[in-house]
């Protein structure tokens, strides 16, 4: 009995020395900020953050901090309180570039670290629409120009997004190398042991390198904005070269932008003189999460633990949040405007999910295989023991179930970005008017708006159910 107690503290040891728990904040903790967002009372929402942060376990952890002011500056824009948003989203903007820095040099070494102990550095889309986000809550304080400012970086970032999901030459995560690096960890592992090196071949398919197409290379959301900006701004070049990429978007990039042009685009190329032109811009629904789903990975390759059942692959996927608003109509004294879907955020997400699964994957195989790798290896050291079988077996089975457990896919990412963003237009004499926004399940949204000739007129509504 000694003996089996012996060899199980060594394998459990042993084997999860390339083992890093996972400490990801599970879901039901936003129970009580979804409950908010999903009544649309924002400002409660930002009171149940405030009291999560203060609890013992804070519900956005120090590694968490992205995600933070990712969320606080979604809840605060839809709240409308503009000047704290834009701190917020600019942190968060910070933090994403800080930890991007941190991470550059360090790619192939993720390869062993589990993702969820790490701090998160945002997705792609989230850095891109903090810069959205950041441009309406310039234009709500007033500030044109620093509106255009944030639209330019989200042009500046989209063109260095365009060339990152370029395959190239020399990057330091090239298969090759990937391939050679876990052979040698294989190698060092099997030789602290005194064991023979012994070949854990890997798949072809995790190695796939051949390039999606990736079509998120330009956002109409942010082309809209620029151009009601620059005409606001008497700007008209600038404003029609933002015009004319809204079409050239909707033509290169079908995955995304898989609806019509939206009508109301050609109405804004020209306003008579002495006439206003009022614009309107809804967000609805939430976008995609991520969930974690569990797959077998084939073990038959080991000596010793491949006689049990298969190993545990734990892989993020994202998750619709259906809305049940499928279209906004906004009347303006007696006239009304159906608005039209111009950006689908959730397909936003989608696409940048997508591109970046095949390397999600490789990392959290290599990981899973390197972990199963440290389990035979410490099994095998007892087998030259001549420790009883029963005891090897006992031992093994234990350490194998450590590693089944240990890896959790990272399932981070903000939580109330919207889903999708609709917009239109009307052509009015200047003067103040009473703005309703009227959502298909029936919940409306009451504004009143000073329009003037010769700038931009934008209101805003939000129904995130």
């Amino acid at each position: 009995m000694k003996t089996v107690k012996t060899v199980t503290k060594l394998l459990a040891a042993l084997g999860i020395s390339l083992m890093v728990l996972s400490c990801a904040t599970k879901s039901d903790v936003y129970e009580e900020i979804d409950l908010a967002v999903g009544s649309s009372s924002y400002v409660n929402a930002l009171s149940a953050i405030e009291k999560g942060q203060a609890a013992k376990k804070p519900i956005y952890p120090e590694d968490n901090q992205v995600l933070l002011y990712l969320d606080k500056g979604a809840l605060e824009h839809y709240a409308e309180q503009y000047q704290a948003s834009a701190m917020d989203l600019q942190e968060a903007e910070r933090l994403i570039e800080e930890a991007f820095t941190k991470s550059i040099t360090a790619e192939i070494g993720s390869y062993l670290a589990n993702d969820n102990t790490k701090e998160y550095a945002g997705e792609d889309f989230e850095d891109v629409y903090t810069n959205v986000f950041g441009a309406l809550n310039y234009y709500n304080q007033g500030d044109m120009e620093g509106a255009l400012v944030e639209i330019r970086k989200v042009n500046i970032k989209l063109q260095v997004l365009a060339d990152k999901y370029i395959p190239k030459e020399d990057s330091n995560v090239r298969p090759e190398l990937v391939a050679a690096f876990v052979t040698q960890t294989i190698g060092v592992a099997c030789m602290a042991a005194g064991l023979p090196g012994f070949i854990v071949p890997l798949p072809d398919e995790i190695f796939k390198t051949d390039p999606v197409a990736f079509q998120f290379t330009d956002s109409a959301l942010a082309q809209y904005l620029a151009m009601i900006f620059y005409r606001g701004d008497d700007r008209p070049d600038d404003a029609r070269i933002s015009r004319e990429a809204i079409s050239a978007i909707y033509a290169a990039s079908p995955t995304v932008y898989s609806g019509s042009l939206p009508a109301s685009i050609a109405e804004e190329a020209s306003i008579p003189a002495g006439k206003a032109r009022l614009n309107f811009l809804s967000f609805t629904g939430l976008s995609p999460v991520k969930e974690q789903k569990v797959e077998d990975m084939d073990l038959r390759l080991f000596p010793s633990i491949g006689r049990f059942s298969p190993g545990t692959l734990a892989l993020p996927v994202l998750v619709e949040r259906p809305s049940v608003v499928t279209g906004v109509t906004v009347d303006v004294n007696g006239e009304k405007v159906q608005l039209e879907l111009l950006e689908d955020i959730s397909k936003v997400v989608e696409e940048t999910f997508t591109v970046k699964y095949p390397a999600i994957r490789a990392k959290a195989y290599i990981r899973s295989l390197l972990k199963y790798v440290s389990v035979e290896v410490a099994a095998q050291v007892a087998v030259n023991q001549g420790l009883p079988d029963l005891a090897v077996v006992a031992a093994g089975l234990g350490a194998k179930k450590i590693a089944d457990v240990s890896e959790k896919a990272d399932i981070r990412a903000g939580r109330y970005l919207p889903g999708k963003a609709f917009v239109g237009g009307i052509t009015l004499d200047p003067g103040s008017y009473d703005v309703t926004f009227t959502f298909s399940n029936g919940d409306t949204v009451v504004k009143t708006i000073n329009v003037a000739a010769n700038k931009t007129n934008l209101v805003e509504a939000f129904n995130l159910k």
